[in-house]
């Protein structure tokens, strides 16, 4: 169907669509600032998202360093316990490679270096015999108890032990010398047989070794060895500054009478090296004299500290003579000991300058002031003493005179007297008759 518009038609037709355009622009125009705030604001977020984005790895990568921080902080307390026990165990490991095989220490191997020096070394040294009596009081931790007894013993057990476990070597006991060389070294075998000590062979439990013997402990006579003879050496080491005896070695005595008794005749058993059985003696605790029993002390510590007492039998001299052969005076003998220890004791004395305190000098001044007036006191009487004599001496011929004409008449008064009292007496005896 065809439909035919006029100019009216197509005039209201053209208007209604520009009204509608216009209306349409309008709108358009009234919404295009919203569209841009939109946008900018979606540009905004988006900047910010991608700021966000950006600030977000290095949050991450601080939140990741202060964690690491936190974490290492932490761990440092570890990380420094486990150096610390790193580096003890490696001085561990250190010090028990530096440990030699019979558990020696740096300090113990060098004091046992330091006990081992030489004689040419000092500058200073004598030497002297002891013989320790096992029967006096500061000796006895040498001899008791006889049997053992919690985990102690006599020191002769302990060397009996030793030379039958093959672990210390001991020589020929001779007359005037000791000699520590191979060709005087004797066997424990032909020491016990000397000496009637019974004991039995058995095998070396290390393969190349030589047997060992089995000695019961009735068959040691620990009750007969009474004495010890000691060879120290007196000297000054000037490397340590250090003045006093070093022992050199020791000789058990044996004390046996005949089968059928008889005087007690001494038997000096071997020389052993002090060096050599110094290191087990420090195995053993002994009980030392006095109030305290415990037992603190080992046997090293009782050589090494003094603690033995003995008489000097003998001084190293070129003859090679005893005291006994020098001085056979036993008054003289005595003197002569007597003497040796004064003169030990008096080198180490005046070594040393002595440290004098103010209260000391203060002592000495005032015993000083005591002494001067004492002493002047003394002499203002012997002076006094001295003028009365003097004055005694210097009188006079008249004072002389004088003193005889008063003895005179005290004689005439007392003869006067003696006359009134017979006068006087015989008037009586007359009136008494009448």
């Amino acid at each position: 169907m065809k439909l035919k518009l006029n100019h009216r038609t197509f005039l209201l037709l053209t208007l209604l669509a520009g009204i509608s355009f216009g209306a349409a622009a309008q709108v358009s125009v009234r919404r295009t600032p919203k569209r841009e705030k939109t946008e900018k604001k979606d540009s905004s977020s988006k900047k910010k998202a991608t700021e966000t984005k950006k600030e977000e790895p290095k949050k991450a990568d601080a939140a990741t360093t202060q964690q690491t921080a936190v974490q290492k902080n932490a761990a440092a307390p570890k990380q420094d316990a486990a150096v610390a026990r790193k580096t003890a165990a490696q001085k561990a490991a250190a010090q028990q490679e530096a440990t030699s095989a019979d558990g020696k220490t740096l300090r113990q191997q060098a004091f046992d270096e330091y006990q081992r020096q030489d004689a040419t070394d000092v500058p200073w040294q004598h030497v002297v015999y002891r013989e320790l009596d096992l029967t006096k009081g500061a000796n006895a931790s040498l001899y008791y108890p006889v049997e053992p007894q919690d985990g102690m013993t006599s020191l002769i057990r302990v060397i009996i032990d030793l030379m039958a476990n093959n672990q210390l070597k001991v020589y020929e006991y001779l007359d005037g010398r000791e000699m520590f060389t191979e060709k005087y070294q004797v066997k424990a075998s032909d020491v016990f047989d000397k000496f009637q000590i019974n004991y039995t062979t058995e095998p070396s439990k290390v393969k190349g070794q030589a047997p060992v013997y089995k000695i019961d402990e009735a068959d040691v006579p620990a009750n007969e060895v009474l004495s010890y003879f000691v060879k120290e050496r007196w000297e000054f080491d000037q490397k340590v500054s250090k003045y006093g005896p070093r022992i050199l070695c020791v000789c058990p005595v044996l004390h046996r009478s005949g089968d059928w008794g008889g005087d007690v005749v001494k038997y000096p058993m071997m020389w052993i090296n002090y060096e050599d059985l110094r290191p087990f003696l420090r195995d053993h605790l002994i009980v030392s004299e006095g109030m305290n029993t415990a037992p603190r002390y080992t046997m090293e510590d009782f050589f090494a500290l003094g603690q033995y007492e003995g008489e000097i039998y003998k001084v190293q001299n070129l003859r090679g003579l005893s005291l006994m052969q020098q001085y056979p005076n036993p008054d003289s003998l005595k003197i002569a000991r007597a003497k040796i220890e004064a003169q030990l004791r008096g080198f180490g004395d005046s070594i040393w300058v002595p440290q004098v305190t103010e209260q000391e000098v203060a002592d000495k001044k005032s015993a000083a002031k005591e002494r001067k007036a004492k002493r002047s006191g003394r002499d203002r009487k012997e002076d006094a003493d001295a003028d009365g004599k003097a004055k005694t001496n210097r009188r006079t011929k008249e004072e002389v005179d004088m003193d005889a004409v008063e003895a005179e008449k005290d004689a005439r008064e007392a003869e006067e007297e003696e006359k009134i009292e017979r006068t006087g007496a015989a008037h009586s005896a007359r009136r008494t008759r009448r």
